[in-house]
């Protein structure tokens, strides 16, 4: 990446502008390790704040991933390029409810075709998150099992093979564990991983009713946990 010379009214903006513009101009190659963030904050000259803002909206969004030695371009993405405008409503104005109601509607009708047209390879994918999810509860490595969780989600919806529903849930995979790791301190991983478990059982039986009760009871527990964690609040 190049030294960019930033005017200061939005400098988040300007950064996701110029990644963007990086990477179409194939000057930034999907696949490719961006610098790490004190890196990009000499390159911009900017705070760390900026820098993260910027990274996170981009994240959310499904053009960079995470990984455990950095933040990567994704070698593959089917979505348009957004606006910061777009950005910005991503970062601050989803709540959980508005999240989960757009999950009920997706995530439903998903499992549902997935346990239609999920391939042998697609079932044996689930179940070993599945196993990789077990292992983190026994291990109580919660943090880590959010990162499963959601995979575990995402990975059902590509199963359903709808491209443009699939990707929905797929471009929105850094805002669901920053979601889920917001509840961490409530003891509901257990009860989750009871619905998990009916989910897959109910995909691998081509019980694509069942599959879609137990997703919608799933999404509906969480989203009673969060109206009684708000009626708490004073």
């Amino acid at each position: 990446m190049e030294k960019l010379i930033l005017k200061r009214n939005s400098l988040s903006d300007e950064i996701i502008n110029y990644i963007q513009a990086q990477i179409l101009e194939g000057k930034i190659n999907p696949g490719q390790m961006l610098p790490s963030e004190k890196e990009m904050c000499e390159l911009f000259s900017v705070g760390r704040s900026t820098v993260r803002e910027a990274i996170k909206a981009l994240l959310m969004v499904g053009l960079l991933e995470r990984k455990k030695d950095g933040t990567y371009v994704k070698n593959s993405f089917d979505f348009a390029f957004r606006s910061p405008v777009d950005y910005k409503l991503i970062l601050k104005q989803i709540s959980g409810r508005d999240l989960l109601e757009a999950r009920r509607i997706l995530e439903v009708q998903l499992v549902g075709l997935t346990a239609e047209r999920a391939t042998p390879d697609d079932l044996q994918a689930i179940h070993n998150i599945m196993v990789r999810m077990e292992q983190k509860i026994s291990e109580k490595n919660f943090s880590d099992y959010v990162i499963d969780d959601v995979d575990f989600h995402l990975t059902i919806a590509g199963a359903a093979h709808n491209a443009v529903l699939s990707q929905q849930i797929i471009a929105i995979r850094e805002l669901l564990i920053d979601f889920q790791k917001e509840l961490l301190d409530l003891p509901i991983i257990p009860q989750c991983h009871q619905y998990h478990c009916h989910i897959y059982e109910a995909i691998r039986e081509r019980d694509a009713k069942k599959a879609q009760q137990n997703m919608l009871a799933h999404l509906e527990e969480i989203e009673q946990i969060i109206i009684d964690m708000n009626k708490e609040q004073p």
